[in-house]
């Protein structure tokens, strides 16, 4: 057959051609006629293989010392390598019924982990065999991912795919999480666990929130009498405690807290730090070892001439390749160590408690009538806020800052008249009180104190934009 150009294309021609340069004198003279006599491609196409096929012929019957080139074995060569070059390319079949969705599940996990992985060549086979278990919308897209020609393109195509399947019910194990950073917000789903971004791979491994999977309890309180915080992965909780002076202690529990072996993590507990104003970085001036305890109980460092009140950084290393996670513990006092089966403390949520009302919504504030009244209940929340942060409450503080954050909304909102410049003085601080608001109740959960003091510092800022609009005590 001919291309557009006049190019032909199978090599079935070549035994043709053959056939006749050997057996027909005619060709012969064909052969040896200039392109000015019959014109076009064509013919230029017919010499040019009638002079490859000669030398093939006459060079294999030289070396064998007989005519073993026939007509038929070219031929015969030739339709193979037209069958070869014409057959499509079979996509997966679509099974008659669809493996059950914790079996396409368990396959799609393992396209994800090899993202997260940055395994190209390993994502490409596990999408193939996932594609074989599901239903013809769910293969279409899957089949759309596998034609990706690298990695980031096929992370593209792996969150339409992702998000036909995180609306439906997922088994034991099994859990949602999301990336607010990719794409504008992205979805997947992975084994109940640490956050592994199948979008960003290494690169930010850990970036995203894990949804409670089935059975996950959302119980924050601490199980040893000491200050819980919640781990960077969304995953762990890790709990601080000092029993006697110069002893700290870091338990850690799971999703659905049960202990967890701490056999293999290692770390530092950081009790001095000078600020290096050339690097913007903290320098460690004192720090101990953390040492995993008793069948991996808990970790442990042993501080000489500690004392009370304490100051304790812990730099954790979950995984031997990851960084360091931070978590400062301040203790006013000794840890009175409860003991794991006792009842829950106040900063634990009942599991059988009905939630009829987010807490999103029982923790809203009053909104008084007045601006200068609503300036007063922001400057009440930043010293509850700053009282906190002084005691080392972290996980407290998510409570003044949110209120603090609506009370600023509502500031905004309220048409009590202002000069033109005061007005944009308050938008801009509201913009940044809202985004701080945020923030603080964030690193507050992870308990980075030096995560909480810069969030606070923008916080801060703003309230005492407001507080000096408003003729009111600086909020700093």
């Amino acid at each position: 057959m001919l291309t557009d150009g006049g190019t032909l294309h199978c090599p079935l021609i070549l035994a043709v051609v053959y056939f006749f340069h050997v057996y027909s004198p005619i060709w012969r003279v064909l052969s040896s006629t200039r392109r000015a006599r019959y014109g076009g491609p064509f013919a230029l196409q017919f010499i040019g293989y009638s002079a490859v096929t000669s030398h093939m012929s006459e060079q294999l019957n030289h070396r064998s010392g007989r005519g073993f080139i026939t007509p038929g074995l070219v031929l015969a060569i030739t339709l193979a390598g037209c069958a070869s070059r014409t057959s499509p390319a079979t996509a997966p079949t679509i099974p008659v019924e669809p493996a059950d969705f914790e079996t396409q599940l368990s396959e799609y996990v393992q396209v994800q982990e090899a993202l997260a992985a940055d395994d190209f060549v390993a994502a490409r086979t596990e999408l193939e065999e996932f594609a074989q278990l599901t239903d013809a919308a769910t293969q279409a897209l899957a089949l759309v991912a596998l034609d990706a020609g690298n990695i980031e393109a096929m992370r593209a195509d792996f969150k339409p795919l992702s998000e036909s399947l995180v609306s439906q019910e997922l088994p034991q194990g099994f859990a949602r999480a999301y990336c607010p950073m990719y794409d504008n917000g992205s979805s997947w789903i992975q084994r109940d666990g640490p956050v592994r971004n199948p979008y960003y791979g290494a690169a930010m491994l850990t970036c995203g929130v894990v949804d409670a999977a089935a059975g996950a309890h959302m119980d924050h309180g601490p199980q040893h009498g000491g200050t819980v915080f919640m781990a960077p992965d969304s995953f762990h909780h890790i709990e601080g405690i000092y029993p006697e002076p110069g002893v700290f202690r870091l338990y850690a529990t799971n999703n659905y807290r049960e202990p967890v072996d701490v056999s293999g993590w290692t770390g530092r507990a950081v009790t001095q730090e000078d600020y290096d104003a050339d690097t913007d970085e903290f320098v460690e001036v004192a720090a101990f070892d953390l040492i995993p305890g008793p069948d991996g109980a808990y970790l442990e460092a042993l501080i000489p001439g500690g004392a009370i009140p304490a100051e304790v950084a812990a730099k954790v290393f979950f995984e031997p390749d990851f960084p360091a996670e931070r978590f400062d513990f301040i203790f006013a006092e000794l840890t009175v160590e409860a003991s794991v089966d006792a009842a829950p403390t106040s900063g634990a949520v009942a599991l059988d408690a009905p939630e009829t009302v987010p807490l999103s919504q029982r923790i809203l504030p009053d909104i008084p009538a007045q601006a200068g009244d609503i300036a007063v209940a922001i400057v009440t929340r930043d010293r509850q806020i700053q009282d906190m942060i002084g005691r080392g409450a972290f996980t407290e503080i998510f409570i003044p800052a949110l209120q603090a954050k609506e009370l600023a909304l509502a500031l905004q909102r309220n048409e009590q008249p202002l000069p033109d410049a005061a007005r944009n003085q308050v938008q801009i601080a509201v913009r940044h009180l809202v985004r701080a608001a945020y923030l603080l109740d964030w690193y507050g959960d992870l308990g980075n104190k030096n995560d909480v003091d810069s969030a606070y510092g923008v916080f801060g800022d703003a309230v005492g934009i407001i507080s000096e609009v408003y003729g009111l005590p600086g909020g700093q």
